[in-house]
């Protein structure tokens, strides 16, 4: 999660929880929590490229001799095209070189290409082994050949299978052919891809008695925020069936980390898009690889790039390893049908079930029969308020509470200005003395909280709502909306200013205005609004636009219960209700705690007073 995500949620937290208590903010991680709008302004974002690397060895230097006839120096490419992808296969290692989504556009209007396709890069899926004599053998660097037409079409009920071929020279006087084969299996109505590896006659020839798969190159950045979009790239290894991830945050560096075990899946991602291998059944005894690189961007931020390497063991009797892979949207659906769901982030594990199983759901229910997706948000926002609307009125009501009792604490506070600790007693009677809890209000919105932060993953990270407009000037509801872009950068506000964070901000400000009555507090009124302004400036509208619905509900919720509660509201009434109710667990040890602390204050004590440990005895009187 990107250090922008954390600090939006901790500020909604404070918010919500913020007016219970004194609170400090605090600039610098304000600060280093910003980034400037970063612009990918080229009409195709390319894969950044990997570092200065020293020159590679060419393959005829650096290859065994057997397999100089086998150099590429050319290439063929096989198109298959179904409904919703084309892929295009490269004889130059047997690659997949692309992969082109149909229903998907970038945002400057061209069908989306995951994969890198920087120049001299032939694409993902290489496969390297070493041989008997120990030395790597990069079969990326071979011409395999593929058999069957240049171009592929299919139905949504088609399938094709592929097969790219690589004929390996005897090495020695037996003539004994050695084949490597990776067999592509396509189909027209989905995004999962047959995959296996089959290799004959190559016993004695693998050292260590494995060979490696890997995806290089990360996948290409699709939207115009890159620096937005990489924040939420990662790479994954699912292996003795725990989730494995690397995120690399630190700008210039790189990290890998290796996962050896039963292998479930590996893949990688960016935003909304992604990549998986998943075996037909877990690999014992594999090794995974994550590796990650973030490059700096100017002084916008980073993009990341990840790679992923499984090292897969030989097995001379076994016909072939047998693979799904998938490359395509990150849809729930669509991952959950290949077992590779963990890919979308719901927050933490004990939230994910929240947004996972209740709020996607819902969600999506809901746009089976409201075709816009701005409306979608606004009726769950409303359900999702009535739904925390038993967890709201015990907040509202401790607001209530607080505004009658304001003249007194006013004069209690007057009374005692100079003495700290006795105010502090004082208020605590006067507590006591309507039924007020001061913990009552903030107890309640602190149990929204998983709520709230579940429902900002599933929202930020919903497909559904890329390039989906809304109303007015709204067209992209992944996004933040910019009614105005500046020919600057600011602090803390960058070069856009988003109008529906404009709006939310003064919705909280009235929210605040109705719900603070504590002088103490009075500053939070006027700094809340801004800070969450300032943070909300950063997200996307259509998150926006969910907490501007939600703020609204809260204060026709507010006003509804002050004007038309059956239930007169006096501190005669709170008095007599207090002296009415049963004291609790907690107030009774207040209470005590209160007592407590006012005989010690008075120079008494609770009970006699103990000398050398001893409880001296009352002399008996003389009759």
């Amino acid at each position: 999660m990107d250090k922008r995500t954390i600090l939006a949620f901790v500020l909604i937290g404070v918010v919500i929880v913020g007016w219970s208590m004194f609170f400090a903010p605090t600039p610098e991680e304000q600060t280093a929590s910003r980034r400037d709008t970063a612009a990918n302004t080229a009409p195709a974002p390319a894969t950044p490229a990997a570092p200065t690397a020293p020159a590679a060895i060419p393959p005829a230097q650096r290859l065994p001799e057997q397999y100089a006839p086998l150099i590429a120096t050319s290439s063929k490419l096989v198109t298959v095209e179904t409904p919703t992808y084309t892929a295009v296969l490269n004889t130059r290692g047997g690659l997949l070189a692309r992969f082109t989504l149909k229903n998907y556009k970038t945002w400057y209007g061209a069908p989306v290409q995951l994969i890198a396709d920087s120049s001299g890069f032939p694409g993902v899926l290489g496969l390297d082994f070493t041989d008997a004599a120990g030395k790597e053998i990069t079969t990326g660097d071979l011409q395999f050949t593929i058999d069957g037409p240049e171009k592929i079409t299919l139905g949504a009920n088609d399938s094709a299978v592929v097969t790219a071929r690589l004929a390996i020279p005897s090495s020695d006087s037996t003539g004994t052919a050695r084949t490597i084969e990776k067999r592509f299996v396509f189909h027209g109505s989905n995004y999962g891809i047959g995959f296996s590896v089959a290799m004959t006659g190559m016993e004695g020839q693998i050292a260590g008695g494995n060979y490696t798969l890997r995806w290089t190159g990360g996948m290409k950045y699709q939207e115009h925020n890159s620096v937005d979009e990489s924040s939420r790239a990662k790479a994954h290894a699912k292996v003795n069936d725990e989730l494995h991830n690397l995120d690399q945050t630190e700008t210039g560096k790189g990290s890998s980390t290796d996962y050896s075990g039963s292998v479930e899946w590996v893949g990688t991602h960016v935003k909304y898009f992604g990549s998986a291998l998943i075996p037909a059944t877990p690999i014992s005894g594999a090794n995974v690889r994550l590796t990650g690189f973030a490059f700096p961007v100017d002084s916008n931020g980073h993009v990341e790039t990840y790679a992923w390497a499984l090292r897969v063991p030989f097995k001379a009797n076994a016909p072939s390893q047998q693979f799904t892979l998938f490359v395509g949207p990150l849809q729930y659906d669509a991952l959950k049908q290949y077992g590779v769901s963990d890919m979308l982030d719901f927050g933490w594990a004990p939230i994910r079930p929240i947004g996972e199983y209740l709020l996607l759901p819902m969600f999506r229910f809901l746009h089976s029969f409201i075709p816009n997706y701005g409306f979608v948000i606004i009726i769950f926002s409303i359900l999702i308020r009535l739904a925390l609307w038993p967890l709201s009125v015990p907040q509202i009501r401790s607001a209530r509470k607080m505004q009658l009792l304001k003249p007194v604490m006013d004069d209690l506070r007057q009374k005692h200005k100079g003495d700290p600790q006795r105010q502090q007693m004082e208020t605590m009677k006067i507590y006591r003395e309507y039924g007020i809890n001061p913990m009552g209000g903030c107890l309640p919105m602190v149990l929204q909280l998983p709520i709230l932060y579940a429902l900002y993953a599933t929202l930020s990270n919903a497909i559904d709502l890329r390039q989906a407009g809304f109303m007015l000037w709204i067209h992209d509801l992944s996004i933040p909306d910019a009614i105005l872009h500046l020919p600057f950068s600011l602090p803390l506000l960058g070069n856009a200013i988003s109008g529906m964070a404009l709006i939310m901000g003064v919705s909280m400000f009235f929210q605040n205005k109705m719900l603070i009555t504590d002088p103490q507090q009075k500053m939070m009124i006027y700094l809340m609004p801004v800070l969450l302004t300032l943070t909300f400036n950063f997200l996307p509208s259509g998150l926006n636009l969910y907490y501007l619905t939600f703020n609204v509900l809260a204060i026709g919720q507010q006003v509804w219960m002050t004007k038309y509660s059956k239930t007169t509201m006096t501190l005669e009434t709170l008095r007599r209700e207090a002296s009415q109710k049963k004291k609790g667990w907690l107030a009774q040890k207040m209470e005590e705690a209160q007592r407590m602390a006012e005989m010690q204050r008075n120079g008494q004590s609770s009970g006699p007073r103990k000398v050398d440990g001893r409880t001296p005895v009352e002399p008996k009187k003389k009759k």
